[in-house]
C-alpha cells in the first residue's frame, strides 16, 4: 500500500510540474490586462490620460491592418508593414506633441524588434 501510495504521490508530482511547465494561453493576455499594462507603458513615455486614450485609439485602429497581412510573403509583409507603420506615425504626430511621439513610435518600434507586437 505504501509502495502504490509512493508511485502515486510521484506520478502527480511530475504531471503537475509538466503542467506548470507549459505555461497557460500561449502568451495572451486578455484584453483587460493588456490595456492596462498599454497604458502603464504609455503613461512612462509622458503622456497624460487623453493622450494614452489616442494612442491606444490609434494602435487598436490599426491592429486589424496589421493582423491581415499574416497572409502574405515576407517580403510583401515587410513592404506592407512599413506603409502601415508609416500612416500610424503621421497619426500619432498629429495626435501628440513632437517630444512624446518621437517617444511613443520609438518604443513601438523596439516592440516589434523584441517580438512583442504593437499592442502587446
Amino acid at each position: 500500500m505504501k509502495k502504490i501510495l509512493g508511485i502515486l504521490t510521484i506520478i502527480l508530482s511530475l504531471s503537475t510540474l509538466s503542467a506548470n511547465a507549459q505555461g497557460g494561453g500561449g502568451g495572451q493576455m486578455d484584453p483587460a490586462a493588456r490595456l492596462a499594462m498599454m497604458k502603464e507603458r504609455y503613461k512612462a513615455l509622458g503622456c497624460n490620460d487623453v493622450q494614452v486614450d489616442s494612442v491606444i485609439a490609434i494602435s487598436t485602429d490599426f491592429r486589424p491592418k496589421m493582423m491581415a497581412l499574416r497572409e502574405l510573403s515576407e517580403e510583401a509583409r515587410a513592404e506592407k508593414m512599413k506603409e502601415i507603420n508609416e500612416e500610424r506615425n503621421k497619426r500619432l504626430e498629429k495626435a501628440l506633441p513632437a517630444d512624446i511621439a518621437k517617444k511613443v513610435i520609438e518604443a513601438m518600434s523596439q516592440q516589434r524588434v523584441s517580438g512583442r507586437g504593437p499592442n502587446q
